[in-house]
C-alpha cells in the first residue's frame, strides 16, 4: 500500500512577526514526523531565510502581500515550499536582514529550486534528506512518470465496468496521491454540463466529502474546466485566491477550497471519439511545481485510458440499447412524438412527425428550430382563425401554464395535440399528435 504523504499549509501577511510563526510550526511539524533535532535544526533555518527575504525584499515600494508556506513529506525527505505574492526575492543593498540566503539555503537543503511565480513573486521549494520521515516515493521527472505503465494499466481495470460507479470512486484513490495531491471525476449530463461524480484530497476525509460533492463552475473566466468543455484539450490553472472565488458557489466553499493548500489544477476531457464523457481533474500542491508538459501528457494518457475503458462499461452499453428499443417503439406508432428540451430545442421525433410535416425523415425535422417547424405546419385553431406558437401545449408547459390538449387545423386535417412534462433529471417535454380527421 502506498504511503501518504502529510501536508500542511499556511498563508500569513509579509510582516516580521510571520518569520517566527512559520519556524514555530515547521518545528513543529517535523518534530511530529520523526526528523531528527539536528535537521530540524537545518530546516528551521533555512525556512527562516527564505521567510524573512519574502517579507523584508518581495514588497519593497508596495504594500506587504502574503507569504505562504507548505510542507510535504515523502520517503525520507521534507519539502518545504515558499512562495510570495510580491516582486520576488531580491538582493537589496541596504537590507537590514539576513542578505539573500540562498548559498545558505543551498547548503542546507538537498535540493533547491527559485522561480518567478506565475502572476509576480517568487517560489521557493527546498527539500531536505530526512532518513526516517515516511511518506510516498517521489517521483524524479515527469518522463519517469510518464513510463509508468503499470499504472496507465490500472487505470484500464478499474474504470472498467465501472461507469458511474464503485469504479469511478477507485480511480480517485488510485491516482491520489501517486500522480497528485487531489483528484476529482465529472460526468457530462445531457445538458452538457458536467456532474461531479467523485473526489479526494490526500491526507483530508473532510476536504475528500467536500470536494465529491461540490457543484462544478464551468462558466469562470480563466478556469481550466471551462477551457476544456470548450475546446476540449487539457488545460491548467493556478488557483489564485481571485480565481478560487469565481470558481465556487459560495463563500464557505472559496475558503474550503483555499484551505486545501492545492495551487495548481488540471483539467483533462475524457473523450470517445467525438463525444465527451466527463472531465478528470488533478490538484497538485505547491511542492510538486507547476506541471511540465510531460506530466500533463501522462495525466493525458491516464485521460485516455479510463475514457476508453468507460465507455465501454455495461452501464453505457445497456443505456444505448434501452434507447435504441425505445425509440423502435416511438417509431411505429401512429401518432407523431416530439421531444423538446428546456430551451424548445426539438431533440427527437419519429418517423410518423417527419411524415405528418411533410419531411422524408425525422432528421430533416431535428434540424429545424420550433418556430421554423410551427411556420411550416400553417396551423389554426378549429374555426380557422390563425394559432399562436405560444398556444401549443408544449410551449405552455415549457413557460409553467396548465396545458390541456388542443384541437387544431392543419390543411385539411384535424390534429389533436397533448403535451407532458418530464422533469426528472433534465427537462423534457413530449408531444404527441394525434391526426383525428377520420373521427370529425
Amino acid at each position: 500500500m502506498t504511503t501518504v504523504a502529510a501536508r500542511e499549509h499556511w498563508e500569513l501577511p509579509a510582516e516580521p512577526e510571520s518569520v517566527t510563526l512559520s519556524r514555530g510550526r515547521v518545528r513543529t511539524f517535523a518534530t511530529e514526523h520523526g526528523v531528527s533535532a539536528e535537521d530540524i535544526i537545518d530546516l528551521t533555518l533555512a525556512v527562516t531565510e527564505a521567510v524573512t527575504n519574502a517579507v523584508i525584499h518581495a514588497f519593497i515600494d508596495r504594500e506587504p502581500g502574503v507569504v505562504r508556506v507548505t510542507l510535504i513529506t515523502a520517503a525520507d525527505e521534507l519539502t518545504v515550499v515558499v512562495s510570495d505574492n510580491g516582486r520576488g526575492m531580491q538582493p537589496r543593498a541596504d537590507s537590514p536582514g539576513l542578505g539573500l540566503g540562498l548559498p545558505t539555503i543551498g547548503r542546507l537543503a538537498a535540493h533547491v529550486d527559485l522561480r518567478e511565480a506565475p502572476g509576480g513573486g517568487t517560489e521557493l521549494s527546498m527539500t531536505f534528506a530526512t532518513p526516517g520521515v515516511h511518506g510516498p516515493e517521489r517521483a524524479e521527472s515527469g518522463a519517469d512518470v510518464r513510463r509508468e505503465t503499470e499504472l496507465l494499466d490500472a487505470v484500464s481495470r478499474v474504470a472498467s465496468g465501472a461507469w458511474p460507479g464503485e469504479g469511478v470512486e477507485r480511480l480517485v484513490d488510485l491516482l491520489v496521491p501517486t500522480v497528485a495531491d487531489a483528484c476529482a471525476v465529472d460526468v457530462i449530463g445531457v445538458d452538457g454540463a458536467p456532474e461531479r461524480f467523485a473526489g479526494r484530497v490526500d491526507g483530508s476525509d473532510e476536504h475528500s466529502r467536500w470536494l465529491a460533492t461540490l457543484r462544478p463552475r464551468a462558466d469562470a473566466a480563466r478556469s481550466a474546466t471551462r477551457a476544456a468543455l470548450e475546446d476540449g484539450h487539457p488545460h491548467v490553472s493556478e488557483l489564485t485566491l481571485d480565481l478560487i472565488e469565481r470558481l465556487t458557489h459560495s463563500a464557505e466553499d472559496a475558503a474550503t477550497m483555499a484551505a486545501t493548500g492545492i495551487r495548481w489544477w488540471v483539467v483533462i476531457p475524457l473523450r470517445e471519439g467525438e463525444r465527451l464523457l466527463g472531465l478528470l481533474h488533478f490538484g497538485l500542491l505547491p511542492a510538486r511545481a507547476r506541471p511540465s508538459e510531460a506530466v500533463i501528457g501522462f495525466m493525458g494518457d491516464l485521460g485516455e485510458r479510463a475514457a476508453a475503458a468507460l465507455a465501454r462499461t455495461q452501464l453505457i452499453d445497456e443505456l444505448r440499447r434501452t434507447r435504441h428499443r425505445f425509440e423502435r417503439v416511438l417509431d411505429v406508432l401512429g401518432e407523431a412524438v416530439i421531444v423538446r428540451d428546456a430551451t424548445s430545442t426539438l431533440v427527437y421525433a419519429n418517423e410518423a412527425a417527419a411524415r405528418m410535416f411533410d419531411l422524408d425523415s425525422p432528421a430533416e425535422l431535428n434540424a429545424l428550430s420550433g418556430e421554423d417547424v410551427f411556420a411550416k405546419s400553417h396551423m389554426t385553431r378549429a374555426d380557422g382563425t390563425p394559432l399562436e406558437l405560444d398556444e401549443l401545449p408544449y410551449r405552455r408547459l415549457l413557460a409553467g401554464l396548465d396545458a390541456p390538449p388542443l384541437l387544431a387545423r392543419m390543411g385539411e386535417r384535424w390534429l389533436l395535440v397533448k403535451a407532458s412534462l418530464l422533469d426528472e433529471g433534465e427537462r423534457l417535454v413530449v408531444s404527441v399528435i394525434d391526426d383525428v380527421t377520420g373521427a370529425r
